[in-house]
């Protein structure tokens, strides 16, 4: 048979790997979408389904590590701050003072005062709250997040309350505050006293806002003189860096939001590992189902598989063949998935407002890109395991079998 001079000058520049190659890509693509494949809409349904099962997977770990992230926000501005230090002194001078040394360290962005006091306010029509009174110089992020709602914060004399409890504790209210203070026969002794309420605040942690009232550090010294000192710390930097630098200052209570939170974090460290235990069973669904549907789609063309080995083609370039097509099938779906996810978390500020109102809370979204390259990875090399299983049993048939029958068990 002669040869054409197009197919000589192929030969002559295209290795005969390389045609091999592009023929091989040629078949997958025709195998999984060609319009004359009556297996199509197979493989459009397994790229279709692997894509929302990607999304899926990705938005639940976005909206976890989100949750995670503004939680802890909010006990690092409001509750515990970056670091603290517990002064072994209730002289509000003295406190101030090593308030002034620890914010002279390049690391520390604020440094002040503050103490807490377990109370019990009663109001007028009976209603009590089990909280705090925290007193404190606010600066750094805690006084630019906290918010008066009615009246000026941090008046002398004065609590400020918060509005989520001002049904009860409204404005200019007058209620009374239950407190424990040393005794002299006694180790302590409850103590009443009443007080004004002489603002109201609000701030993004609802826990926060619930059980603390709010007043300067000269007012909770007046209702109990022994109150603890503590000064509270913002940083941008490292915070065990800081504890390390503010512990060499002479400071030897100091204590980072995690260990005082230590609990709290422990239990979210458990959450997150359960919701990665949770997501690696999505993960196996989705590897599931590639496999199986990869095997029905190789049971279904191996009638197909029977004509391309009778044609002359290899054992190893039908497998080679079948695990491209598999390949191509599986990559379509999770750039697709991706281009999904990356899409509404790019659209995700527009529907925040939405999620604020059913949750509380304003989310930033972000994607990892390295769980995400591990986890599509992680799918490609399943797919390509799971079609070179089932090739290697389907091509272990003989091929007079394959015509005859629909499926090899």
């Amino acid at each position: 048979m002669l040869t054409s001079p197009m197919q000589l000058m192929e030969n002559a520049f295209f290795p005969s790997s390389i045609i091999d190659m592009r023929v091989l890509l040629l078949l997958c693509t025709r195998y999984a979408f060609s319009k004359q494949n009556r297996h199509r809409g197979t493989s459009i349904r397994i790229t279709i389904g692997l894509a929302l099962c990607l999304f899926a997977i990705i938005a639940v770990l976005s909206f976890m590590q989100a949750l995670q992230r503004d939680q802890f926000e909010d006990i690092r501005t409001f509750e515990s701050f970056d670091v603290q230090v517990a002064l072994a002194t209730n002289d509000e001078d003295k406190a101030f003072q090593a308030a002034l040394e620890i914010e002279g360290l390049e690391s520390v962005d604020a440094a002040f005062i503050y103490a807490d006091i377990p109370v019990i306010t009663q109001a007028a029509d009976g209603s009590t709250i089990a909280g705090r009174i925290r007193g404190l110089e606010a600066e750094g992020r805690l006084l630019s997040q906290l918010n008066s709602y009615r009246g000026e914060l941090f008046v002398p004399g004065m609590l400020a309350s918060s509005y989520s409890n001002s049904r009860t504790h409204g404005l200019k209210d007058e209620i009374k505050v239950t407190l424990l203070k040393k005794g002299r026969q006694a180790t302590v002794i409850p103590s009443q006293r009443s007080m004004v309420i002489g603002s109201l605040y609000y701030t993004s942690s609802y826990d926060f806002d619930r059980s603390t009232f709010l007043c300067d550090v000269e007012t909770l010294l007046s209702l109990n003189p022994d109150a603890p000192l503590k000064v509270g710390i913002f940083t941008s930097g490292d915070v065990l860096e800081v504890k390390r630098q503010i512990a060499d200052l002479g400071y030897a209570d100091v204590a980072t939001y995690k260990e005082v939170n230590a609990s709290l974090y422990g239990a979210m460290e458990l959450e997150q590992k359960m919701m990665t235990l949770m997501l690696f069973l999505m993960v196996i669904v989705v590897l599931v189902h590639i496999r199986s549907s990869s095997r029905r789609l190789l049971l279904a063309k191996q009638r197909e598989i029977a004509m391309l080995r009778s044609m002359g083609l290899t054992k190893q370039k039908v497998q080679a063949l079948f695990i491209l097509q598999s390949l191509l099938v599986t990559l379509i779906g999770c750039v697709l998935g991706l281009l999904v996810s990356y899409t509404a978390v790019a659209f995700y500020p527009m529907l925040s407002q939405l999620v604020y109102q059913s949750m509380g809370v304003h989310l930033i979204l972000e994607i990892r890109t390295y769980e995400v390259v591990i986890l599509v990875v992680s799918i490609l090399v399943f797919s390509v395991l799971a079609s070179l299983q089932g090739t290697h049993r389907i091509l272990k048939a003989d091929i007079m079998e394959m015509f005859a029958h629909d499926e090899v068990s």
